[in-house]
């Protein structure tokens, strides 16, 4: 599971995203990014392309248990799955997003064999996984979850995992963002793993799976 992300160049998402509006308070800068966290999510509204607060971790319409952290909570989807579920489905033809990143975290190996890398897209520090989001009205609160989409990490990058989020390229994140594109073959285009000539891989300290720790030496070569 992809577990931990950054977003730091908040200031810089308006223009990146040519934004309708503003961002809404309380986004500051984060390199920890974790599951249940309320990070800002690029949707496409009646209004324009705007940036709205969520939670990591979709959530169906109705649950009532929306503190459940692992009940009912999916973090991330994966691409090749995405319409073999009802509400994955429903949300990847209606409800789809884009989650704006800097970077991402991977830990592989266990006990003192642990690893832990830092991934960002060369030349572009700012960039946008791919997401689904759900969003319903609960007694007069806006309930508002996503998850991140997956796929396959290229072969000669398997030393850092199995699995890695969907990065959208500049041209798709406006037609991912299009719902009246539905058709599974333009979808799953989209969804295509990002080549390993296009990402940076450093590697990090493992302090980064310390909820506690958001700080920018998370990042720092070792």
């Amino acid at each position: 599971m992809i577990s931990r992300y950054s977003l730091y160049t908040t200031s810089d998402i308006r223009d990146r995203f040519v934004l309708a509006s503003g961002l809404p308070k309380g986004i500051k800068p984060r390199y920890n990014i974790s599951p249940t966290l309320q990070v800002p999510v690029i949707v496409s509204r009646g209004d324009g392309v705007v940036a709205e607060q969520m939670g990591w971790g979709l959530t169906p319409k109705g649950v009532k248990d929306t503190n459940s952290v692992f009940r009912y909570k999916t973090y991330n989807v994966p691409s090749e799955k995405i319409f073999t579920k009802h509400s994955w489905a429903t949300a990847v033809e209606h409800n789809r997003c884009l989650v704006p990143a800097n970077g991402f975290y991977q830990l592989v190996g266990k006990g003192d064999e642990r690893q832990a890398y830092y991934i960002q897209q060369k030349d572009t520090p700012l960039f946008a996984f791919a997401g689904i989001y759900s969003s319903w009205d609960d007694a007069g609160v806006t309930r508002s979850t996503f998850s991140i989409i997956t796929s396959d990490v290229p072969d000669s990058l398997r030393h850092i995992g199995d699995r890695m989020p969907v990065i959208l390229s500049q041209s798709d994140e406006t037609r991912w963002l299009d719902t009246s594109i539905i058709d599974t073959s333009s979808l799953f285009g989209m969804l295509r793993p990002i080549s390993s000539e296009q990402i940076l891989v450093t590697e990090v300290g493992i302090d980064i799976y310390s909820p506690k720790i958001d700080s920018p030496k998370l990042i720092a070569p070792l």
